[in-house]
């Protein structure tokens, strides 16, 4: 009989109780942990979360909350051992992706022209914090990393400190796709399967926009296991349907999307199973990925016709859509200068390249910056 898997959720914001409700509600008998610095309000949510699964007539064998706080590396080190999770989601962050949309219009604008990528710092921390804590005990625990994979995790592995994949982002375009993809060819979705290979920045505009801004990409579209030409089916077809009859609620309400794909990819995990799922960070790797989970570990899915050099390639050249130059060999993100050149603008914040050393203290100037030009909008 297959040994129960210990799952530690870290953090318990908009995501991360989405995937606690996800996971207590599959019907496996996960022991579920919620790492947390405030306990009292996480032990809330997860009586929330158990409600729920019964409701459903599921009953969660394990749910329990983990008092952590990821500043301090050591006792996290210590309850990493003393727990020994199989699998850790990180769901935190300094800077969560919406805090600029709650701006006033015009100042959002402005600010997004930098793009996500200069906000990097407040997504390394914790993540950093924590990686090294994973080290500190001593654990082979699979890290599943929700805070800017396409950059965080592929800086980390300048230190050896890279997660084994992120999630969102890339796959947070495919169920669109897919569903477009099965419109246009009078199909039903299930006949659909893609390999989708894109940066943050595409997967996050094109849904919205219906266009790629010129961003590199790859996709191949399957039908019953057949590739479909791009000839027999326009890609600018495709994402206009994917921005226009099948556009999903924004903002907040579509982390519920986020969710669902950090669910597919713990589950494939946790399961033991082989399956594809799309992932940003896999192995290091900048950018998204099509990613072949199984029982042995994790490969990218390449299509014929395409190496992974060459996908590699592509997100380097979509990053920097995203406002993100390169992310050097030695963890160092160095960021574009139109994107630098707004930071500084707006913010008076001034930042061509961040090494990783530098995060935590680039991570609280950016912070402070950002809260001086909120204030003046209130």
């Amino acid at each position: 009989m297959q040994d129960r898997v210990n799952i530690l959720i870290i953090g318990h914001g908009v995501l991360g109780k989405a995937v606690l409700d996800f996971l207590s509600q599959s019907g496996r008998p996960y022991d579920l942990h919620v790492g947390a610095k405030d306990v009292e309000r996480a032990s809330l949510r997860v009586n929330l979360a158990k409600h729920t699964a019964l409701n459903l007539g599921h009953y969660q064998p394990t749910i329990e909350v983990v008092p952590m706080d990821l500043i301090n590396v050591e006792a996290t080190a210590e309850q990493l051992a003393a727990l020994r999770p199989d699998i850790i989601f990180n769901a935190t962050t300094l800077h969560s992706w919406w805090v600029i949309t709650q701006l006033p219009p015009n100042a959002y604008q402005q600010i997004d022209r930098a793009r996500g990528g200069v906000w990097t710092p407040m997504h390394l921390v914790l993540v950093r914090r924590l990686m090294r804590a994973v080290r500190e005990a001593g654990l082979e625990t699979a890290v599943v990393n929700a805070s800017y994979p396409d950059v965080t995790n592929a800086a980390l592995a300048a230190e050896g400190l890279s997660p084994l994949i992120g999630i969102g982002n890339v796959a947070n375009a495919v169920p669109g796709i897919r569903l477009a993809a099965a419109h246009l060819l009078g199909c039903e979705v299930k006949a659909i399967d893609i390999r989708f290979f894109a940066q943050h920045y595409l997967s996050y505009r094109m849904p919205r926009t219906g266009s790629t801004d010129g961003a590199p990409y790859h996709l191949a579209i399957y039908r019953d296991g057949q590739r479909i030409r791009p000839e027999e089916m326009s890609h600018d077809k495709i994402f206009a349907n994917v921005a226009g009859r099948f556009r999903p609620a924004g903002g907040l309400d579509g982390e519920s999307v986020t969710a669902s794909s950090a669910t597919a990819v713990i589950r494939a995990l946790a399961d033991r199973v082989e399956r594809v799922v799309h992932a940003p960070g896999p192995l290091g790797l900048v950018g998204g990925y099509p990613v072949r989970i199984a029982p042995t570990g994790i490969s990218i899915d390449l299509p014929e016709g395409l190496s992974l050099d060459n996908a590699v390639e592509i997100n380097r050249g979509c990053q920097k859509y995203d406002g993100i130059e390169a992310v050097q060999s030695d963890g160092t993100v160095r960021f574009t200068a139109e994107a630098a050149e707004v930071m500084r603008e707006l913010l008076s914040y001034d930042c061509d390249a961040l090494a990783l050393d530098e995060c935590e203290y680039r991570a609280e100037e950016l912070a402070a910056k950002y809260a001086e030009y909120r204030r003046r909008f209130q």
